[in-house]
């Protein structure tokens, strides 16, 4: 297979024109407010709506059954920060550039914050990860970007530089609890707000994401009568939790993860409460989605940011709109998270962007067998790694630009992807290779019409390194992966 030497560029970016001007609210107006929630960290199958026995999300399948479902919703990697961005821009990583923790969204590029402002919608985001820090572009086209973290206030004034060389900040980020920060923060922004302007709202929930610590009664939920050492605390050093670990702990550690998820679904039946009580429940387009999964060691391995298998790029997607979208929908194909940003502009009925990758996904939930795109492309590059794959809903190639590996998985017949492929003369291996190619052809043609803006955070080299001691970087080899 000559993949890398026939179409392979690894520095794939451009930057992104403004969008059109709307018309200004007016106290009349009855365009949708728009509130996007995205759970870090959080798998879609272990969410009820998605299958999962355990009733983790009552609050979520209450609004799925009110909404659409998308059952096979990949992210554009395996990590928060170009998670977020692909979210924010619509393009993938390699395009958008905030692909490791040095870089960021370039200014250049238009978000889906700033889209809804230059419209006239008030916008507010509240974030609760370090990764969805300003300092990563995620406050551009925001009135007010809120840090809801535990350390925030005291960080408020500190240049990036400092806080990220502190250990204990990191500490702190695994350690924290945020969903009632949060949602504190939301529903008071929410009573303040001018409501004859419609507005866009982003809140980023950080609970699910480890270490899992979910309170009572969340805690001994889908547990209680386990009476082992798993706590759920220090999830990554913590060297009991491995591979060869003892099987009745990883069902309790699970349990604490759905415990997790449970306890942030509370949250959202709180912020439902809140728009109810605001009178603008039915009025607001309601996203939920995630940025990654996390491995537990269905490939050897534990959290995420090393591979881009399944446990890591599928991720919920529920859209609730009852002025526009059908109550119970559930679309099979394959839906991406660059997807989000153009279906939002159409159901607010805004000017498309001709300068993303997305496609809207408002004809799916009306046609659930509608003309979408087949191939949704992923990609990792940091702590050593740089991959890239091609999804379809029949099987994934991933090409391992950092050694040469080319290979596939059959999806359909082996959807653990427990077996690897290398043989592109087959069927399967060649429809793959084509699409592979037609991707990154797609991706250059891009950069050549928008030009690169990529951007670095300046973050030096002893923040590298201490980011690295709590696995953000990966180049301390002694870390775990």
């Amino acid at each position: 297979m000559q993949i890398v030497a026939r179409a392979v560029t690894t520095a794939l970016v451009c930057g992104l024109a403004g969008c059109a001007d709307s018309p200004q609210a007016t106290a009349t107006d009855t365009r949708p407010n728009v509130l996007l929630i995205s759970i870090d960290m959080l798998r879609s199958d272990r969410l009820s709506c998605y299958g999962h026995t355990r009733p983790t999300s009552p609050a979520l399948d209450r609004l799925a059954s009110e909404g659409q479902v998308f059952e096979t919703h990949v992210s554009s990697s395996s990590w928060t920060l170009p998670g977020h961005a692909s979210l924010f821009t619509s393009l993938p990583d390699s395009l958008h550039g905030a692909v490791d923790m040095d870089m960021r969204i370039a200014e250049g590029q238009v978000t889906l914050a700033e889209r809804f402002q230059s419209a006239g919608w008030a916008t507010a985001g509240f974030f609760s990860g370090p990764f969805l820090h300003p300092a990563f572009g995620f406050g551009q086209g925001f009135e007010r970007y809120q840090d809801c973290t535990s350390y925030g206030q005291a960080l408020k004034d500190a240049q990036v530089q400092q806080w990220t060389r502190s250990v204990d900040v990191e500490k702190a980020a695994h350690a924290d609890i945020t969903g009632p920060r949060v949602h504190a923060a939301f529903a008071q922004w929410l009573r303040a707000r001018d409501p004859n302007q419609p507005f866009f709202a982003f809140l980023h929930l950080w609970d699910v994401h480890y270490d899992f610590l979910p309170p009572p009664p969340y805690d001994t939920l889908f547990d209680p009568d386990y009476k082992g050492p798993i706590d759920g605390r220090n999830f990554w050093f913590d060297e009991r939790i491995r591979a060869d670990m003892n099987p009745r702990d990883l069902q309790h550690l699970l349990a604490l993860y759905d415990g997790e998820i449970a306890w942030t679904d509370s949250w959202i039946a709180r912020i439902r409460e809140d728009l109810t009580a605001a009178g603008v429940l039915d009025n607001t387009i309601v996203v939920i989605t995630s940025d990654h999964g996390t491995e537990f060691f269905e490939h050897g391995a534990k959290g995420h940011r090393n591979t881009l298998h399944e446990e890591v790029v599928r991720i919920p997607l529920i859209v609730r709109w009852p002025k526009a979208i059908p109550a119970g929908g559930r679309v099979a194909q394959q839906s991406r998270s660059i997807d989000v940003l153009p279906t939002l502009l159409e159901l607010a009925k805004l000017p498309p962007a001709p300068e993303v990758l997305g496609r809207s996904l408002v004809p799916l939930m009306h046609n659930p067998t509608a003309v979408h795109p087949q191939h949704a492309v992923m990609e990792l590059s940091s702590r050593g790694r740089v991959l890239r794959a091609v999804r379809s809903n029949q099987g994934k190639l991933v090409d391992s630009l950092h050694d040469g590996r080319h290979y596939w998985y059959d999806l359909l017949q082996d959807p653990r992807e427990l077996t690897q492929h290398e043989d592109f003369t087959s069927p399967s291996g060649q429809a793959l290779e084509r699409a592979y190619l037609d991707a990154v052809r797609e991706m250059e043609s891009h950069m050549s019409v928008y030009p690169p803006q990529h951007q670095r955070t300046q973050v030096p080299p002893d923040v590298r390194k201490s980011l690295s001691q709590f696995g953000y970087t990966g180049e301390d080899a002694s870390a775990p992966r």
